[in-house]
């Protein structure tokens, strides 16, 4: 029996299965000049603690923009005081004129702070703010924080010249506007300060020629870590520790969002590749944001060299060292006793701090990090099996020349109890041909589609996908739907994963798809589904 059962063959949607968050677009393909205000930063002032992937965050964005063709200020740590940060946004917008883009990008701690009494656009009588190097939670060094309202001004200012506003917050709570501590994760986070209502910032009104407000059809787009009520972790990719939507926003800048390759990366594009991207990067644990809540068809930026295909460098950017590279050994330590000497795929060290998982032995639970515990009652001889599955999704997230496609769930990332029923779904794939497959916790496959011929040669470009399934029988915990969709039919791949039905039969996976999908240029959909029980 299976943990995730096909209710019924799945069926095209009309329309996107989920609505994805969507930002504002920016009016016109022909952006006629670019600016943008980069602010990364680490090195806090104590006792704030200090983070590790922002300053790396800051640079890669930057960079990213520089290839782009936008004229850059780059702000990191101790240059990241208030003054320095409003100057750099008041000089380049200054220098921005109607038509022109003005990007603001910021990684680092976010904060909230009580609103002013009564405020009609904070009803949870929370502010959201951005921390900047010097900030303290007492005295003078309160002052050194940007608040949701002077964002608000800076971007009524800009409405005011028509230039459009690309503003990403790689922060906590920065949904309306956030990073912080689990197991070795640093969350961007810093703690509510104790405000007296006399150090609330205080905000001119407007002046007469600058709108008060920015509603959902004025040229700014919004991209947030998070929710306000969320936090964001600081993750690993490419060897380093970083913000997930920052690399995610990067990609996006070279052109791996522009999906129909045109040249022009739509709003549409935009969101859809970052979420699917930060999803994929934080083990679904991070839901990125965005304003306004639906997206449209409208250019956000203008690629070089519009028309033309990606370089081969983007379309490959995964070099067969890099998949080998997500196919090695996983850091496996033990907590509450000792676990075997050896485990095929990990690589035991000592200190749970460094590990990506923890067994602990008493509770027979697998914890990884950022995701928390992705599987119970687990035995020592289990173990082979879950480290195989975990390569095996490092594999095909590094595999995905294609790209990746956002998997909705429709009711939401929570955890679903035996019985429970739920559909997934797929946006647009942009390929013929789909292979979806189940991940338990416990390392088996679990092959759900195509089960009949007209499946497999049913042609799934430009259609969305979505499927009932319903939750059955042991084992519970992280259980990962994988979509490969690929331009060849993949009918080696199924005969394969058609055998692998026992626990602990994925450790042949990771080979097993290398071996599939060698040259194969395919896009990757995974949507993490926690299952239970139930009482």
């Amino acid at each position: 029996m299976t943990v995730l059962a096909r209710l019924k063959t799945p069926v095209r949607s009309g329309a996107a299965a989920v609505a994805l968050l969507a930002s504002l677009g920016l009016a016109g393909p022909a952006l006629a000049a670019n600016y943008a205000v980069v602010v990364g930063i680490d090195a806090y002032t104590a006792p704030i603690p200090a983070l590790q992937g922002a300053v790396n965050d800051a640079k890669d964005v930057a960079q990213a923009l520089e290839k782009y063709g936008a004229e850059v200020v780059l702000i990191t740590n101790e240059q990241a005081t208030k003054a320095n940060v409003v100057a750099a946004w008041e000089k380049e917008l200054a220098k921005a004129k109607a038509g022109d883009t003005l990007f603001f990008t910021y990684a680092g701690h976010g904060s909230q702070e009580p609103a002013k009494p009564n405020d009609p656009d904070e009803p949870d009588g929370l502010d959201e703010n951005l921390p900047l190097v010097n900030y303290q939670q007492t005295g003078e060094g309160l002052a050194e924080r940007i608040v949701d309202n002077e964002v608000s001004e800076w971007l009524a200012e800009a409405k005011a010249k028509k230039v459009h506003v690309v503003f990403m917050t790689d922060a906590c709570h920065s949904g309306t506007m956030f990073r912080s501590l689990s197991m070795n994760v640093t969350y961007r986070k810093v703690n509510k300060p104790k405000i007296d209502r006399a150090e609330l910032l205080k905000f001119a009104p407007p002046a007469p020629n600058v709108p008060e407000a920015i509603g959902p059809n004025d040229d700014v787009t919004f991209l947030a870590g998070v929710s306000d009520d969320r936090l964001v972790p600081e993750v690993e990719i490419d060897g380093q520790p970083r913000g997930a939507l920052s690399w995610s926003f990067a990609r996006a800048l070279e052109g791996a969002a522009d999906e129909n390759h045109d040249g022009v990366v739509s709003e549409k594009e935009l969101i859809a590749f970052v979420r699917a991207s930060v999803l994929q990067h934080t083990d679904s644990q991070q839901i990125s944001q965005s304003f306004p809540p639906v997206s449209r068809d409208i250019a956000v930026f203008k690629l070089k060299g519009a028309g033309a295909d990606l370089p081969d460098d983007l379309k490959n950017a995964i070099s067969v060292a890099q998949q080998d590279a997500a196919t090695g050994p996983l850091n496996l330590a033990y907590r509450g006793g000792d676990g075997p000497a050896q485990v095929e795929g990990a690589t035991i060290v000592s200190d749970p701090e460094a590990a990506d998982f923890v067994y602990d032995v008493d509770k027979g639970t697998v914890e990884k990090r950022v995701a928390g515990v992705v599987a119970e009652n687990v035995k020592p001889e289990g173990l082979p099996g879950i480290m195989a599955k975990w390569r095996a999704i490092a594999f095909l997230n590094a595999t995905a020349t294609g790209g990746s496609v956002p998997f909705e769930i429709a009711s939401g990332p929570r955890t679903y109890k035996r019985g429970e029923k739920l559909t997934v779904a797929l946006g647009h794939t942009g390929h013929h041909y789909m292979t979806l497959f189940n991940l338990p916790p416990d390392g088996k496959v679990e092959f759900l589609y195509p089960g009949t011929r007209q499946e497999r040669d049913e042609d799934w470009t430009s259609k969305p996908f979505k499927l009932p399934l319903v939750v059955r029988d042991p084992p519970f915990g992280a259980e990962h739907l994988i979509a490969i969709l690929s331009d060849q039919p993949l009918d080696q791949l199924h005969t394969a994963l058609k055998t692998l039905t026992s626990a602990n039969a994925a450790v042949v996976l990771p080979d097993t798809l290398k071996n599939a999908l060698a040259g194969q240029t395919v896009t990757i959909g995974i949507g993490n589904i926690f299952t239970s029980a139930g009482e």
